[in-house]
């Protein structure tokens, strides 16, 4: 039984599919073209996709519950971030050579417990884990550069290494938000309900193609996907 999204994902994934096997196959068209002395001069049939509809019956299974005392949306407690930024706050410290004190240490932990009530938001809009980050990070990056110190630290350095690694860890902890099962292929369909129990979804499907180019920057060559 699969998961509502993923059974819509590989629609979507076999209709660009089709529309790839499209394109080899006007490859394979423009090289005969080349070869014919009299198709050559005549344009190579090229088959887009611009739109297509899809009306696609489902029947909703089952719908997982939200864990307790999560978000609907997949959202984390501010103490569990909290705790897993105290764990990063410290590699990127050794990380950086930045040693602190242990009255350091606590100025540091005194200015983030005061921002945590801010981000105590109700489960229903836990769920803004970036935000979180970038401010746990400017708070304890402020408050060491307030500190006084016999010598100085690349604060910049600290701040950018810390904040990049605080955003990768909060998304490891962020859990998926509850997923809906659904029966899909007709005989499952056909034996699990009546057509008053079936859900059917109107999809309108529109194609926008991209294309390679080559981008540089700062004397760096860099390939990317734009719009075509």
């Amino acid at each position: 039984m699969p998961y509502l999204g993923d059974f819509l994902g590989q629609l979507m994934s076999e209709i660009a599919l089709a529309r790839m096997h499209s394109d080899l196959e006007t490859v394979r068209l423009a090289e005969l073209y080349a070869e014919h002395p009299l198709l050559r001069t005549l344009p190579v049939p090229h088959l887009r996709l611009p739109n297509v509809d899809l009306e696609v019956p489902v029947l909703i299974q089952a719908s997982e519950a939200p864990r307790e005392d999560e978000s609907p949306r997949g959202g984390v407690k501010v103490r569990e971030l909290r705790r897993r930024f105290d764990e990063v706050f410290e590699a990127q410290l050794s990380t950086a050579g930045v040693a602190l004190s242990t009255t350091q240490l606590r100025k540091v932990r005194s200015a983030l417990a005061s921002r945590m009530e801010v981000h105590e938001t109700p489960t229903e809009t836990a769920v803004d884990v970036q935000g979180v980050a970038d401010d746990f990070t400017d708070t304890a990056v402020r408050t060491i550069a307030e500190l006084p110190r016999t010598e100085p630290i690349a604060i910049d350095t600290l701040a950018s290494g810390l904040k990049a690694a605080v955003r990768r860890e909060f998304l490891k902890v962020r859990p998926p938000p509850p997923r809906l099962l659904a029966l899909v292929t007709s005989a499952e369909i056909r034996e699990a309900g009546t057509s008053e129990n079936v859900t059917r979804l109107n999809l309108k499907l529109s194609e926008q193609g991209v294309e390679w180019t080559t981008i540089e920057t700062d004397g760096v060559s860099r390939d990317r996907l734009v719009p075509e």
